[in-house]
């Protein structure tokens, strides 16, 4: 019985890499013109797939526009297949909104050309996040079709892919990779030799595939001729889509082999796992510009929508865009040559721009609809329920006089001033007109000034001189900018003043700090300031001692400049918390490659603060170490004659039971790894790791190495906002901010700790070299800026607890620290709305990713995943829904109507991944 080869011809497209996007783009418009001018010419070349992602299209029409209608013929008809990712992205660096966004902005986008695939094409993706069935189940993907991170354990070329909720799905595994049909002989015998050698563990009666293609690889014509020549040779040989390969495989059967969650083994490909630490400002922008995205300005234009404010949609789906040109793997991996990094920070920049905007708008509108009593507030969005928060906000300067905030619910809370701003006169002029008043007036629109915004607009008499002023900042005002013009038209009309001045001032500010305590929805608020009517009391030591306390931590600078911590409540202590490591990385882009040489640094005090909302201690620390490899590449140079500076700051909050940290290096050292150490009170076999919908628990036993594969097997591991390890009923958290990697190491005496990875400094894009991967991953390119010389700034914080993490509230403790409150003063004004304006109440435990409305038709969605490990009643609550609400799928197809009254209310399974779309009141 003869077997079936699909021959899948496809090529895969790196946007960006050892070339920047233009150059790249360039050679991809090359291929694709000889594309189209092949398959219409030779209806035998019956079929191309065009990548996995359908932005490479999109890319192409923007400099062949009068190519759409000939591509378009080509996709309708099925034979050139698009989709279903936007970019193919690294899996585990972006949040997984980002992922979700990809594949509907790209099955949209191919849909509109005339259809997209959906096979879950993942061709070169570094390994792969233990969500990806769910997802790719609830987009309408069949199933995923992918190459790296699969083990030695799975025997076959299919299996089941299981996600932490429990959904299935089939995995088509490239065992021999993407190109594994490249360049195929045009010899029969030669063609015929090679198919042979790639059967390996194929059992009898099943199909084989031929990846027809490779990395920005061009069609092979000859191919339909060669597979003709080799008829009736003991193959049946078949120009194939991944769908039509995909069909044959389910007539045969998927193997019964179950895998569970992620896939990271370098059994049989590289998954480079050096890309979690690349290019750490990279991770860093990624995570703020995420952040700004999904958890500011998206909540923010939704409320503001339901309460019938201006559409901010298309920003921030021009923003999304602009964010996710970062996201593929050569681009958020860090992988790649200087310039093609170089090009991604103006993105970030352009798609954060758009982000605050909106999120600022947004606001404005809201609290523009709230009643604020005198003389003021605080507009205050909360995007983390569920834990107290740290509020750092800019105010008018006169409410230093104040000492409180009041929240809507009567309760106060004390703030203090940390920095003053005085103001200053921006324009000033003299003996003008009335009537040239008028006119600057006139100039004054939409509550700008420049960029600023118009915090009030005055004026008056003196006699017969008419003064007109601005005053201008960021606060989110209610100003009658017409009322005031037509009063000075007037004056100028009537003759009232026979001349005028005009001043434009800058307000005076003052930077606040307070500690709000949980609320238990997303949602904005104006806090009110208030006179406590007590002096400060800074609760200075009386012995000037330079320890921070607060009621749940004691922290003191050690002799050696080791940091000591208790923990007051739960009985536990961590010395030497915060040590700097430097160690040799003889490594490049893709993989570490680690000298056992580690140099430890120690701290000296440089200052000490104590005030009523918080504690702080600056220390500094000077780590001489060598400036980079010997001219062998084998070994540090002997000679310490660099200093990697360090200034960090510790703060502990009153009521927070955490510990912040902020780090600035100034990094002068070369080929080296530096990480901050967190030594563990207790032993451990694993590390907890929040990760794309999902907290995982992973082991801290490496798989072994094979003896064969040319990657050595991780320790390493991904992480989003927080890692934690727990032992003797004692656990330790840290959360961080875009920091991505981290490890679990031992000292001589067997103690372990946690140590972040805090920069990667190496200097090429590969070598073929290493000790921990055989060969080359990429191109040998020298890439001097991946050595991360100069500043870096690095935010984390600690806390310990006793019990789980569930039970500690870990997760929403990690998120309240990496997305604080955003706030804007506001003036006093009428409004409809009271001081509390709740967004969405979702039950504790379940955990909020998106509030965001659809691409589509502007519909309101909430999406969400069960994080409590038990099935759980979940219950969502937005108070200015209407009716009509539902569940929908990832593609926002309606799946099952929901109550029409009151919170919603359904089962979830753990981990499962559910979004709701509903309408507005």
């Amino acid at each position: 019985m003869s077997r079936t080869v699909y021959v899948v011809p496809h090529c895969h497209w790196d946007r960006e890499w050892y070339q920047p996007h233009e150059l790249f783009r360039w050679r991809l418009v090359q291929m694709i013109d000889e594309l189209l001018d092949h398959m219409e010419q030779h209806p035998e070349y019956r079929c191309f797939n065009l990548d996995g992602q359908s932005i490479v299209i999109d890319d192409y029409l923007d400099l062949r526009p009068e190519n759409e209608g000939r591509l378009r013929a080509l996709i309708e008809s099925g034979r050139i297949v698009i989709g279903p990712w936007w970019v193919q992205p690294d899996e585990f660096l972006p949040s997984g909104e980002s992922h979700i966004r990809s594949f509907q902005k790209g099955i949209r986008f191919a849909e509109r050309l005339g259809g997209s695939l959906r096979v879950g094409h993942c061709a070169d993706q570094f390994g792969h996040i233990a969500q990806m069935p769910q997802l790719m189940k609830q987009l309408g993907l069949t199933s995923a079709c992918l190459w790296r991170g699969v083990s030695d354990a799975i025997p076959g070329w299919s299996f089941w892919w299981e996600a932490p909720d429990g959904t299935r799905l089939p995995v088509l595994y490239l065992r021999n990779s993407y190109s594994s049909g490249w360049r195929l002989p045009k010899e029969p015998e030669d063609l015929l030799e090679r198919v042979h050698r790639q059967e390996r563990d194929l059992a009898e009666g099943l199909p084989a595939v031929f990846m027809n293609g490779t990395d920005h690889s061009r069609m092979e014509p000859h191919v339909p001729a060669a597979l003709a020549a080799a008829k009736d040779r003991g193959y049946d040989f078949k120009l194939a889509t991944l769908g039509e390969y995909e069909a044959a495989v389910f007539v045969a059967g998927i193997d019964e082999v179950v895998h569970h969650g992620e896939m990271r083994s370098p059994d049989r490909s590289n998954v480079l796992v050096g890309v979690l630490s690349a290019r750490m400002n990279i991770k860093q922008r990624d995570f703020e510009v995420s952040g700004w995205l999904e958890k500011y300005a998206e909540p923010l234009e939704l409320l503001n929508y339901l309460h019938h404010g201006p559409d901010g949609t298309p920003a921030l789906r021009h923003a999304w865009r602009t964010l996710l040109e970062n996201s593929p793997h050569d681009s958020i991996c860090g992988c790649s040559v200087d310039q093609t990094h170089k090009e991604m920070f103006p993105r970030y920049d352009r798609a954060e721009q758009l982000a605050r905007q909106v999120a600022k708008e947004s606001m404005w509108h809201i609290a523009g609809r709230m009643a604020v009593p005198a003389p003021g507030g605080l507009a205050v969005f909360r995007p983390v329920a569920n834990t107290t928060a740290v509020l750092r906000a800019n105010v008018p300067q006169d409410w230093t006089g104040n000492a409180e905030l009041e929240l809507p619910d009567g309760q106060r809370v004390p703030f203090a001033v940390e920095r003053e701003e005085r103001g200053e006169v921006l324009v000033h002029q003299k003996d003008l007109s009335p009537w040239q008043a008028l006119r600057h007036l006139d100039f004054l629109r939409e509550q700008r000034y420049d960029n600023h915004n118009i915090e009030a607009m005055e004026w008056e008499l003196d006699g017969r001189n008419l003064k007109v002023t601005t005053t201008v900042g960021p606060d989110l005002t209610v100003v009658d900018e017409e009322v005031v013009r037509h009063e000075v038209r007037q004056i100028a009309a009537n003759n009232l003043a026979d001349t005028a001045e005009i001043m434009v001032r800058k307000s005076a500010r003052a930077e606040i700090v307070a500690v709000l305590p949980p609320t238990d929805c997303v949602g904005a608020q104006v806090l009110i300031p208030h006179d406590s009517g007590e002096g400060d009391d800074p609760n200075q030591p009386a012995d000037q001692v330079p320890d921070l306390q607060n009621e749940f931590y004691e922290i003191t600078l050690k002799k050696g400049g080791k940091l000591f911590i208790r923990d007051w409540h739960h009985d536990v202590e961590m010395v030497n918390v915060a040590a700097l490591v430097s160690e040799g990385d003889r490594g490049d882009e893709y993989n570490a490659d680690i000298l056992p040489d580690g140099l430890v640094g120690g701290w000296t005090v440089v200052s000490a603060d104590y005030g009523k909302t918080h504690q702080a201690l600056v220390l500094a620390a000077a780590l001489e170490v060598p400036g980079g490899l010997n001219k062998k590449r084998t070994a540090r140079r002997e000679k310490r004659d660099t200093v990697v500076g360090a200034i960090m700051e510790v703060t502990l909050y009153k009521g927070v039971p955490r510990i912040d940290f902020k780090l600035t290096i100034e990094n002068n050292a070369r080929d080296h790894r530096l990480r901050v150490l967190f030594p563990l009170p207790f032993a451990t076999e694993t590390a907890i790791t929040e990760n794309q919908f999902h907290v995982a628990e992973r082991s801290l036993t490496p798989p072994p190495w094979n003896g064969t594969s040319p990657e050595q097997p991780p320790t390493t591991f991904p992480q989003k906002t927080f890692a934690a390890f727990e032992g003797d009923d004692v656990g330790v958290a840290v959360f961080n901010k875009g920091l991505q990697e981290g490890e679990v190491v031992r000292d001589a005496k067997g103690r372990q700790a946690y140590a972040l990875t805090l920069l990667r400094c190496v200097g090429w894009l590969s070598r073929p070299d290493l000790v921990s991967r055989r060969g080359g991953a990429g191109p040998t390119i020298s890439t001097e800026d991946s050595q991360m010389q100069g500043t870096h700034t690095f935010e984390f914080s600690l806390t310990t607890y006793r019990g789980d993490w569930r039970s500690a509230n870990i997760q929403a403790m990690a998120h309240s620290f990496a997305y604080p409150p955003l706030a804007w003063a506001t003036n006093e004004h009428d409004g409809s709305l009271g001081l509390d304006v709740p967004l969405a109440t979702i039950t504790p435990g379940v955990v909020p990713t998106a509030m965001t409305r659809s691409d589509v038709d502007g519909a309101p969605v909430i999406r969400f995943y069960n994080a409590t490990g038990e099935p759980a009643e979940t219950s969502v609550s937005v108070p200015w829904a209407g009716p009509g609400a539902g569940l929908c799928d990832l593609m926002e197809e309606h799946v099952e109507t929901l109550t029409p009254a009151g919170p919603w209310r359904f089962p979830l399974r753990p981990w499962e991944i559910a979004s709701v779309r509903f309408g507005r009141s």
